[in-house]
């Protein structure tokens, strides 16, 4: 089954409203038809009755305020041509009156809803003074039966017009209350996602250096690692050139023990270009280690 999503109050009840009244205004103007062809006053009534009807219905959506003046306005004519033309329709057309206040107190705010209740009240006061005052338009003989329903009604009306005033206007209120909630949730809630998506790029942004420093630590040890590797083999490569040198120089100090050679120069030559080699080969060891640590 299809839900009907209604905006608001008053127009769901506007269109419900119309709709029934098209409705049983088209069924009472077909039996008017049917069984009195002949009646000059109902079947007029219900014609200009639809066709305010269906104007109203329209309207009713663009021009809601225009669409409730002109049923209120058509019905509250009609009942009342009804009533002085035929007295004995006067419940009727009270009891229309009535309605037609509870549609006012509803649909109805500010100086129109005062303006079409004065102008409501006043109507169906002039009629019970014009009942009062012509005994051919009243519906009872009597003057103080006249002057007991015009009491009773007026009671009516009031009752339930300020009942039904009060009733929306709870509702408006509590309405208004739910917006306003409505509101502030969404506020909430759209602060709420905006804190989420910046907690989100602030965790991306995380994310990122984090994954930037694992690349650099990776990439520091991996360096760290190929220069110790690099030490190594420079400090084994170069401890092996250090010991020809001197492995030469501990020779000639045997050999100059011995006393095979008797000329001093010749192991001072020979040792100093021993000499020279250590230190080429330190010079050597000091440039690759440097060479290493800018690498």
């Amino acid at each position: 089954m299809k839900n009907i999503e209604v905006n608001s109050i008053e127009k769901f009840f506007l269109s419900t409203l119309l709709g029934v009244s098209i409705v049983g205004n088209i069924l009472s103007l077909v039996a008017d038809v049917l069984i009195n062809p002949s009646d000059a006053l109902a079947i007029p009534s219900d014609i200009a009755f639809s066709i305010a009807l269906g104007t109203a219905y329209f309207i009713r959506n663009k021009y809601p305020t225009p669409s409730v003046l002109i049923i209120t306005f058509i019905a509250l004519f009609t009942v009342l041509y009804q009533a002085f033309q035929v007295p004995s329709s006067t419940i009727t057309s009270l009891a229309i009156i009535l309605i037609i206040g509870f549609v006012i107190s509803v649909m109805l705010k500010g100086w129109v809803l005062w303006f079409m209740h004065l102008l409501t009240f006043t109507s169906f006061s002039v009629l019970f003074v014009f009942q009062f005052l012509t005994p051919s338009l009243r519906f009872q003989a009597e003057k103080n039966d006249t002057i007991s329903l015009a009491i009773t009604y007026s009671i009516l009306y009031f009752i339930l017009t300020y009942a039904s005033a009060v009733l929306k206007y709870r509702y408006d209120k509590n309405n208004q209350q739910v917006t306003e909630l409505n509101k502030e949730l969404q506020a909430r809630t759209d602060e709420i996602v905006a804190q989420n998506e910046e907690l989100l790029q602030i965790q991306d942004h995380l994310n990122e250096l984090n994954i930037s420093l694992e690349r650099k630590v990776i990439e520091r040890t991996a360096k760290i690692q190929l220069q110790n590797e690099t030490l190594i083999k420079y400090s084994y490569a170069n401890a092996h050139h250090l010991r020809g040198p001197v492995a030469r120089l501990l020779g000639l100090a045997n050999v100059y023990d011995l006393g095979v050679i008797k000329d001093p120069d010749f192991f001072v030559h020979k040792m100093k270009e021993e000499a020279l080699n250590i230190d080429l080969v330190i010079k050597q060891i000091n440039s690759d280690l440097s060479k290493a640590s800018e690498d």
